[in-house]
């Protein structure tokens, strides 16, 4: 997938968060939307920057660390520990939505950012 596809689908799937993010029924839905986005906008944000990405979370984060982007490694770590948390796990809601959120901005704002 090219880089503004990758950017499109962000877009479209930050407006489902956005539908979502308001209702605690849906915190496991919002945080694969959240962790979906996220992958999305890293692809684009690196094959802008590096003429490379990858398409899959599998070894994203030493992708990221590879090109000394340590806060977007660790980033999507914490992200990728929330899923975890979420999708597999009985984890309390708390703050997860919320959570997830910052870190979907912090990566959107670092795509950004030229």
């Amino acid at each position: 997938m090219n880089a503004e596809s990758h950017l499109k689908k962000a877009g479209e799937i930050r407006k489902s968060i956005d539908l979502l993010k308001s209702n605690e029924e849906h915190v496991i839905s919002i945080v694969e939307l959240i962790y979906g986005c996220s992958m999305h906008y890293l692809a684009y944000g690196c094959e802008k920057r590096f003429g490379t990405h990858k398409d899959i979370h599998t070894g994203l984060q030493r992708f990221l660390r590879e090109r000394d982007k340590e806060k977007m490694s660790i980033a999507f770590g914490i992200l990728d520990t929330i899923r975890h948390g979420r999708w597999y796990g009985g984890k309390g809601n708390g703050k997860t939505v919320s959570e997830s959120l910052k870190i979907l901005n912090q990566i959107s704002r670092w795509v950004h950012e030229h």
